[in-house]
């Protein structure tokens, strides 16, 4: 009786992921801010660099003439550098992590291209890392905060093949104020990349 039950187990276990993996598409993005440099003062220099990485998961839930309904699970990681170099060397890396599952709505008006807005509700996180080197220290300073984040945003698909293609998109993400971003409330990244189809 046990190996009948841990058979079926795992064939139920297999059935879900084959399901899962139909109509369902994988896409990685990147996208990059900076560098950007500037003279603040006498003798004092800055500069920033920042980056951004997302991998998004979808599979389809629903479909009609007018459209797909896909549920998503992107997560986006960016990072931000900057560094002051004056009398000493203060360098500050600021991190950012989004996990924001919702839905997207895809729309193909050609058989290559297609068009999607997405929305969704989770969590963002934001940390913070100071150093400053002087001529005979060296100190660190770092704090984490973790919040709730809504991320809405659209692209679009440009198929090479009928299981790759080209993305674009643009995604925003709202957070409490006093964490950054455009406004203290507002992340927005604009992305490229490559995606998947199943």
């Amino acid at each position: 009786m046990k190996t009948v039950a841990v058979r079926m187990t795992l064939l139920a276990f297999l059935s879900a992921g084959a399901a899962l993996a139909q109509n369902s598409d994988l896409a990685f993005l990147v996208g990059a801010n900076g560098p950007r440099s500037a003279t603040v003062g006498d003798g004092i220099v800055s500069g920033s660099f920042g980056a951004g990485f997302q991998v998004n998961y979808a599979v389809q839930l629903h479909e009609t003439s007018a459209g797909q309904l896909y549920l998503e699970l992107p997560l986006m990681i960016a990072a931000r550098f900057q560094a002051t170099v004056a009398n000493n060397v203060i360098a500050d890396t600021k991190d950012s992590i989004f996990l924001t599952p919702g839905v997207r709505w895809r729309f193909t008006p050609q058989k290559r291209v297609s068009f999607y807005a997405a929305g969704g509700v989770g969590i963002g996180s934001f940390g913070t890392s100071i150093a400053t080197v002087g001529q005979q220290s060296v100190s660190t300073t770092g704090n984490r905060i973790t919040t709730a984040a809504f991320g809405f945003g659209g692209g679009i698909d440009f198929r090479l093949t009928r299981l790759l293609s080209l993305r674009a998109e643009g995604r925003d993400f709202l957070t409490r104020s006093g964490l950054g971003g455009t406004n203290g409330h507002s992340h927005a990244f604009f992305m490229a990349g490559i995606g998947f189809h199943f």
